[in-house]
């Protein structure tokens, strides 16, 4: 009975061996991957950054003359005009010293008058005719000295005249105001407490950084003609994307940190931005035109460069070396290496190897092609933009300073 048992343990020993054997000659199962086709377009490339939105014009409004403040002729918050009352400081002893200087410009002409007639007729008369030179030239000093009076008291008026107009104080620019930094009854000088500050909010200026490595760039973007377009976003708000222009590159690279001072102007007609505001800054260097691009996931780094799983017609997949470019969003450009309409292989490439069989499946992509708008602008593109009312002069009163 033994030996019949022993017989059956050899015969399920040389089927295992022989199953085994034959499971081992079988091709590997297809691994599972998702793939997707090289796509064709164009790609900004661009410097994202940390700014500070800034006001491109802020006043501290002072009394420019002594006394006690009458009235307030605003509300704090208040959106002003250039010119618009905001103070009403009293304006009683300039409007009697104003009167004092006429009075004393009218008894200064009249005596000048007499003189002059003094002189006439003692010029008439004549020397040796009971009048003599010495006479003759004391009244012609009198009446230089009352000329000189009168010109002074005409002085006298206009400083005045000027006083008594610093006692209604204006709004220099259009702007929003702050708070009231005085209240009416306070007693006011030259050269004391600020009043109010004024603050123009549109346009806004939008100062940031950039490092030197990419200064090159930047220049030589401008120096083509090219208005670079830069957007703003809030932390709250990464949704709303407000659209300027570059307006201004600093004359050096700081030492310290090895970074350039850059500016944009932002339109800012509904009060959106606010002076002051961290904001996220995307500035657009230019424009690449027809590239192919793919996720970021599908190039790999080796030991020989970045590469690409291509899939061929028969799911087999092909090693290829790429150039890598420049990132979008979750996107990089590829330069060199394969074709637009080509399949990749996006996610799956662990332990991939070339000739390998693969089961594709569609890779769903998260970023839109982005729009050739958001880019730098031409000459022609920015007189479009003049034409339809967005022209940056326009906006902010004042011609953009030079590059």
């Amino acid at each position: 009975m033994s030996k019949v048992r022993f017989l059956i343990f050899l015969a399920s020993l040389t089927l295992a061996a022989c199953g085994e054997k034959q499971s081992a000659n079988l091709p590997p199962a297809p691994k599972n991957v998702l793939v997707t086709k090289v796509r064709t377009m164009d790609v900004p490339v661009q410097l994202h950054e940390f700014g500070r939105l800034a006001s491109p014009e802020s006043v501290n409004v002072q009394p420019q003359v002594n006394g006690r403040i009458m009235e307030v002729q605003f509300v704090e918050g208040q959106e002003v005009k250039k010119g618009d009352l905001l103070f009403v400081i009293d304006p009683r002893p300039f409007q009697a010293d104003l009167e004092q200087s006429q009075g004393q410009l009218r008894s200064d002409q009249a005596q000048l008058a007499l003189d002059q007639r003094n002189l006439q007729r003692d010029e008439q008369t004549g020397p040796g005719r009971f009048v003599s030179a010495q006479q003759i030239d004391a009244d012609r000093a009198q009446v230089e000295n009352l000329q000189g009076a009168v010109a002074k008291d005409q002085a006298s008026i206009e400083l005045a005249r000027l006083n008594l107009e610093y006692c209604y104080v204006r709004s220099p620019i259009d702007g929003r105001t702050g708070r009231r930094l005085v209240d009416a009854g306070n007693y006011v000088a030259i050269g004391g407490a600020t009043l109010v500050n004024i603050q123009r909010q549109d346009p806004v200026y939008v100062d940031f950084t950039i490092s030197e490595n990419d200064l090159a760039q930047l220049r030589g973007n401008i120096a083509r003609g090219n208005k670079l377009r830069v957007d703003v976003v809030t932390p709250s708000t990464p949704d709303i994307v407000k659209t300027g222009t570059l307006s201004f590159l600093d004359n050096s690279v700081s030492t310290q940190s090895g970074t350039a001072l850059l500016r944009a102007t932002i339109p800012n007609q509904e009060r959106y931005l606010w002076p002051g505001q961290y904001v996220n800054v995307t500035l657009t260097l230019q424009i690449l035109k027809d590239v192919s691009v793919v996720p970021n996931q599908t190039v790999q780094m080796g030991g020989k460069g970045t590469y690409l799983y291509a899939v061929k017609p028969d799911n087999t997949v092909e090693q290829r070396q790429v150039t890598q470019g420049p990132r979008y969003q979750d996107m990089v450009v590829v330069s060199e290496g394969v074709k637009s309409g080509e399949n990749v292989v996006v996610e799956g490439q662990l332990a991939l190897g070339n000739g390998m069989k693969v089961n594709p499946k569609d890779y769903q992509w998260a970023t839109p092609a982005p729009s050739p708008s958001r880019g730098a602008l031409t000459e022609r593109e920015e007189q479009k933009d003049s034409t339809s009312g967005a022209k940056q002069e326009s906006s902010s009163g004042k011609p953009m300073p030079a590059l």
